[in-house]
């Protein structure tokens, strides 16, 4: 009758400890409810401890007790399978030790460090009896609790176990639940400062405080320095977090340390930082959009030969007085454009960075595009000054194939003869694969640009049709007699030939020519029909 009625005091206590269990959601209350029952349901004066296993460090760490000193039992940290907690912990089944020897054997293998604080935590008595408990949900063990015994009379049994056992999975359940309540409540408390982040750099951007009170902000919130650097060189180290519009990387946060080792806070307001300065560069690109656009219609004026007040206020703008001297540079890519139109701000890019070189070298310039051209109208106010740009311009960028063509130096009135000639130029650059010409050292190649087309046709063919009837080496002899100017004897050496074959090829040259080159005249003619057919590219 007496062992029937502790069953039912039994039965009655763990439902009412599983009440008391489901009622917090707090971790330690959970923890000091076991402990408290399973004092309750055993009866006997000993030793309760639960440790809990914490998967940074790998190791069951001490997490609530009675009966010891809890100052030294925190410094204890067991590995899985390290003295009976570990080898519980690993095995997932529970253990009841009932002799001295077991209990050693199970503790033999406890490292010095944690058995000198388990030693002293007990108040260096000895374990006569025991039994570990592993707190299982589902297969996952959140750790253990121990039951132990240091005296002779109190011996565990196996139904000791089995009711902490039962007190046990009951505490699995609440832990469950506690985890989850504490996860909601931090991914809820995460998002409520993630709001409270983004609206404080959307006014930032709102209120159009630029990419400098970002970057404040942003060291405010995350306790560390910041820079933003448009260059991408660096955007593979560690320490940097890309600012990304699309496809795009627009510029980098350089931080002290990997963006993985921040705090998830912290990691929110360097992501909204970057989305506010990504928004920041698209306006800003805008702007310097519609600022293009203003320069073309400056240059459109002047070309046009605004008068007045017209012609005043665009010379105001590119700092100029109606008797500047000006010269036209067209620079455009060999092969590729200068700049990728899928890009946002590539050509901004490229563009400031003509811009930096031309201020640094004291050019007040007028800088736009067209198409996939940059028109630069340099004022020349001093010798080599445009060449020196131009140098500059391919040491900066030296991994671009640019062509250059640069019109004549002339006044306001004629900037569209100077705007004229640059698109000639970098036409013929781009026909006869030259990085840089300048209009004013074209020679009689300035004809293709000057004559009509047909009409150079017609003096080619008339002058030279004939040509067709001798074979290449006439031709190449020709071309480098006219190159030596009828030097017989450096023709003859340059072409390997002896001066006989050289004397029959130039009479073979003016019979079927009907020409002879000892008049003026003809010779002059000859000259400018051969040099227009190798500037035609024919």
């Amino acid at each position: 009758m007496d062992e029937t009625y502790m069953d039912i005091r039994k039965a009655k206590k763990l439902f009412e400890i599983n009440k008391m269990l489901t009622k917090s959601l707090k971790i330690e209350e959970i923890l000091k409810n076991v402990i408290k029952a399973a004092i309750e349901l055993i009866g006997v004066s000993g030793v309760f401890i639960i440790y809990l296993y914490d998967e940074k460090t790998n190791t069951l760490r001490f997490a609530e007790g009675q009966g010891v000193d809890e100052d030294d039992f925190r410094k204890i940290a067991f590995a899985p399978g390290e003295s009976i907690s570990g080898k519980v912990f690993e095995e997932r089944k529970s253990k009841l030790f009932t002799s001295e020897e077991e209990i050693d054997a199970y503790m033999n293998n406890m490292s010095e460090e944690n058995y000198r604080h388990y030693y002293k935590g007990v108040h260096e008595r000895k374990i006569k009896s025991a039994f570990v408990v592993p707190i299982m949900s589902k297969d996952h063990c959140y750790g253990i609790v121990v039951v132990d015994s240091f005296s002779h009379n109190d011996v565990f049994t196996k139904d000791d176990m089995q009711v902490i056992e039962v007190v046990a999975d009951q505490s699995a359940i609440a832990i469950d639940n506690s985890n989850v309540y504490q996860d909601l409540k931090e991914k809820n408390n995460l998002l409520r400062q993630s709001f409270s982040i983004h609206n404080q750099f959307y006014q930032l951007i709102i209120e159009g405080r630029g990419i400098e009170n970002v970057i404040s902000l942003l060291e405010r919130i995350i306790h560390s320095k910041v820079m933003f650097d448009l260059d991408l060189s660096d955007q593979e180290k560690e320490d940097v977090f890309p600012i990304v519009r699309s496809n795009e990387v627009l510029g980098l946060l350089k931080l002290v340390k990997p963006f993985h080792d921040y705090s998830n806070m912290d990691q929110i307001a360097i992501e909204q930082a970057s989305l506010s300065i990504a928004l920041e560069l698209i306006k800003n690109n805008a702007i310097f959009e519609k600022e293009l656009h203003f320069r073309e219609e400056v240059f459109n004026q002047l070309i046009e030969g605004s008068s007045g007040k017209d012609l005043k206020h665009a010379l105001q703008y590119v700092k100029w007085d109606e008797n500047t001297r000006i010269q036209c540079i067209i620079m455009e890519g060999k092969e590729e454009a200068l700049w990728q139109l899928e890009k946002l701000i590539e050509k901004e890019r490229f563009v400031q960075s003509i811009e930096r070189i031309t201020k640094l070298m004291g050019m007040n310039s007028l800088i736009f595009t067209r198409a996939f051209q940059l028109v630069i109208i340099v004022p020349t106010f001093m010798k080599n000054s445009l060449h020196d740009l131009i140098e500059q311009i391919k040491r900066h960028w030296n991994k671009l194939e640019i062509i250059f063509g640069i019109g004549r130096e002339t006044n306001i009135e004629n900037l569209s003869i100077s705007y004229s000639e640059a698109i000639r130029s970098v036409g013929y650059a781009k026909r006869h694969q030259v990085q840089s010409v300048e209009y004013a050292m074209l020679g009689i190649e300035r004809l293709l640009f000057e004559v009509d087309e047909e009409v150079l046709e017609m003096f080619m063919h008339d002058k030279l049709y004939n040509l067709n009837l001798l074979d290449e080496s006439f031709i190449e002899t020709l071309k480098t007699f006219i190159e030596l100017n009828k030097n017989h004897k450096q023709t003859a050496e340059k072409l390997h030939i002896h001066p006989n074959t050289l004397y029959y090829r130039l009479r073979k040259i003016e019979e079927v020519l009907e020409i002879d080159f000892d008049n003026e005249k003809d010779w002059i003619d000859l000259v400018i029909a051969f040099r227009l057919y190798v500037a035609s590219n024919k």
